[in-house]
């Protein structure tokens, strides 16, 4: 793995500083990983009481560095806190029923972790965007979130229900923070031209899941929680399922 540069360091010293002036302080010891073979931007994991941020080599020059520690740090201050979403007992308990019950694929189980993701990522970054509200801040979010809008199905019921869940949170991520105006036409276009392609019931199913995270919270005790994932997965693994019958009933 590639060392960690000073620079690197002072960044990361300076995301926990702006963790701790707005009051959610970090308890225990974060160090960073650099990992050149992660396709992805990076994740959090721990080692006892030793929180360890991996990033992705090529994640270093990215123009969005200070808002990804800020993301993983606020991972890391609901794991330390004991919030309901980062139990990994109540978590696992809720995913499993549904693999289990509805006998999912392992792709259909992958995308279900993903929608998990969805979830869980909109209830950490209520710190990030608390953080991050300078104008520059809030124009890097709005590009960010733009690319994540897709624009054409795939022609697979799984993925394609996996790319309406995206576009959802994407659109959520930014009415949750009032960040939606200004940026309205442009991702409501591509959204638009993704559901109309989409057919079949597209704009209710995305409206479903664009309300789950709009209201999705982490000051419910695990009961509530856990009925409120498992309502929202559970819309997951129908769109998935009936898209696929109606796929087959074209055949």
């Amino acid at each position: 793995m590639k060392t960690i540069d000073d620079s690197l360091n002072k960044s990361l010293g300076l995301a926990l500083s702006k963790m701790e002036e707005a009051g959610y302080k970090i308890s225990n010891r974060v160090s960073l990983q650099i990992d050149p073979s992660l396709r992805f931007m990076g994740y959090a994991k721990q080692d006892g009481n030793h929180h360890i941020i991996v990033m992705a080599e090529w994640a270093l020059d990215s123009e969005i560095v200070e808002g990804f520690l800020l993301h993983e740090l606020s991972h890391i201050y609901h794991t330390e806190k004991g919030t309901p979403s980062h139990k990994s007992d109540v978590v696992h308990k809720v995913l499993d029923d549904i693999v289990t019950r509805e006998g999912l694929t392992k792709k259909e189980m992958q995308f279900l972790f993903d929608a998990f993701n969805h979830f869980q990522n909109i209830i950490v970054d209520d710190i990030v965007f608390e953080i991050l509200n300078d104008e520059r801040d809030i124009k890097q979010i709005q590009k960010f979130f733009v690319g994540w809008i897709s624009d054409k199905p795939s022609g697979n019921s799984v993925l394609d229900t996996a790319l309406l869940a995206r576009n959802a949170f994407a659109v959520a991520s930014l009415k949750r923070r009032n960040l939606y105006d200004g940026i309205e036409q442009e991702i409501s276009a591509k959204n638009k031209q993704f559901l109309s392609i989409l057919g079949s019931k597209g704009e209710e199913d995305f409206n479903k899941i664009l309300h789950c995270l709009q209201h999705a919270r982490c000051d419910k005790n695990s009961k509530e929680f856990c009925k409120f994932l498992s309502e929202y997965l559970e819309h997951i693994v129908s769109m998935m399922r009936r898209r696929q019958e109606s796929w087959e009933d074209l055949r």
